[in-house]
């Protein structure tokens, strides 16, 4: 199995509060965040990371898919 699965960032609306995976903050129900997303493969939104829009503003998508916590 490959471990290099190529992601992207996309949009989301969440229906549920979750925890930004980057500062930990939570995002509430209906708060704008972001993600990931397989580009070829699926990725289960069980295990897809979600990062807050202030994390996504702050660092980019480049930065936060690269797993490197500040």
């Amino acid at each position: 199995m490959e471990k290099n699965l190529q992601t992207c960032l996309v949009t989301r609306h969440s229906q549920f509060p979750t925890v930004c995976i980057y500062c930990d903050k939570q995002i509430l129900p209906n708060d704008l965040h972001y993600v990931e997303k397989g580009i070829e493969t699926h990725i289960h939104s069980l295990i897809a990371r979600k990062y807050c829009e202030e994390c996504y503003k702050k660092y980019g998508e480049q930065l936060l898919l690269r797993d490197i916590k500040k």
